[in-house]
């Protein structure tokens, strides 16, 4: 049986002393139940990524956990300093190979993803995995075909940006995907539709979701009693939330133009943002300009874990309004804290509704239809209370540990049909 399991992910870390890394908090637990439900498939997992400089890791150490190789089993391999630029890194390219052909001869199993074109890293351990003649498993947690046509839809993108981007990345990921179903031994796609495109009548590729929430993090009976009572009884305004990076993509000017007009619908709501980022000065003064007030609350980043899930379980819808694809955790959290979703109809929360969760979506990008789909939800009490109840549902069926289990029973399928298996 295997025993040395590669990652190779674009996630940084920082080494902070020997042995030891700081990585997403959240990450941080998913390697460490990771590694424990492979078992004799992964003695040693070893993570490679870009290394964050030591100014990043002060301002974000308070979002990340450490993970010491001599206890959790896990090492770090620095691959590169996440500042490199393009051309930094193409310098860089010849030694980037050098640690990843190190690391490649010495596992058993290679995880890795498609890559973009200006830093191959990934894919390449891929390649270097089947080359070796190495189990290997390629995961693409986002689907982005329809990215450069709503990028253009929205103005962000000029005709030269979107025409280089289908022309030029989008065939680079389209290819990687092909060889990918073709040669690797399991490939894991997140989104029914693209793993409907891709692995057609392929028994190595699977749809999959990446739950980061464990069984313990499901809201208990009583405090969903709470909710429900809290809701039925009609006690206060429906508590909306978001939580998540403040950057442009995610939409949140878009949610609080929402939040505006469900407000002039007559919906009774709060809307709080836990989260930080580039555009929350930005989010601050919109708030403002649309009078909003005391209707909307800005928390900063809370870290993954009890202190985040104690203020969603106190809150009854979430917000989505991405304005390019995005395939975000927090969708799956907000199920384990029993909260619905109000969100505009990408690919994601689509295949979300499709696979029977609590999700109400409007047309993308439409700030005013999603704020009077979120003031009908919101409205409507008793189904509100159902919503909440169906979300719980959904929970219970895809915690990390029944999505990990299936990866785990994949990648031991994979494993066992595996020449040297």
């Amino acid at each position: 049986m295997p025993g040395r399991y590669l990652m190779v992910v674009p996630v940084p870390a920082y080494p902070v002393r020997p042995g030891v890394c700081a990585i997403e908090s959240a990450f941080a637990a998913h390697l460490r139940l990771l590694r424990s439900l492979l078992g004799p498939v992964a003695v040693e997992l070893v993570v490679a990524g870009p290394e964050l400089s030591a100014e990043d890791y002060q301002k974000q150490r308070h979002q990340l956990a450490e993970l010491d190789a001599a206890v959790d089993g896990i090492r770090f391999r620095s691959m590169f300093p996440l500042a490199t630029g393009r051309l930094g890194y193409w310098r860089r390219f010849g030694g980037i190979l050098k640690a990843l052909s190190e690391e490649v001869e010495r596992a058993d199993i290679v995880h890795a993803g498609c890559s973009s074109i200006y830093r191959p890293f990934e894919f390449a351990a891929l390649l270097l995995g089947k080359r070796h003649d190495k189990i290997t498993i390629s995961v693409s947690d986002i689907d982005n075909r329809a990215t450069p046509r709503m990028q253009r839809a929205i103005g962000a993108w000029g005709w030269r940006e979107y025409v280089w981007t289908k022309a030029v990345h989008s065939t680079w990921s389209h290819l990687q995907q092909q060889y990918a179903v073709r040669n690797f031994s399991l490939v894991l796609l997140k989104g029914l539709s693209y793993a409907n495109d891709y692995g057609a009548q392929r028994s190595n590729v699977r749809f999959f979701l990446d739950s980061a929430f464990g069984g313990e993090h499901v809201i208990g009976a009583e405090k969903l009693a709470h909710k429900l009572e809290y809701l039925r009884a009609n006690r206060g305004p429906v508590r909306v939330v978001y939580f998540g990076r403040l950057v442009a993509y995610k939409g949140v000017d878009r949610m609080l133009q929402a939040v505006r007009v469900a407000l002039d619908c007559g919906a009774q709501i709060s809307f709080r943002i836990i989260g930080d980022g580039p555009c929350r000065e930005q989010l601050v003064q919109l708030r403002d300009e649309l009078g909003l007030g005391s209707a909307v609350e800005f928390v900063g980043a809370v870290p993954y874990g009890p202190g985040l899930f104690d203020m969603l379980y106190a809150s009854d819808l979430l917000l989505a309004a991405p304005l390019s694809e995005d395939t975000p955790r927090s969708a799956l959290d907000a199920a384990a804290a029993a909260i619905p979703l109000v969100a505009f109809d990408t690919s994601y929360y689509k295949d979300l509704q499709a696979l029977g969760a609590a999700v109400h979506v409007s047309p993308w990008p439409d700030a005013e239809a999603l704020g009077r789909n979120l003031a009908a939800v919101a409205t409507n009490r008793e189904a509100l209370a159902r919503d909440v109840e169906r979300a719980l549902l959904f929970a219970r069926d895809n915690t990390q540990e029944i999505w990990l289990n299936r990866r785990i029973e994949w990648t031991k399928t994979a494993a066992a049909q595996h020449p040297e298996g």
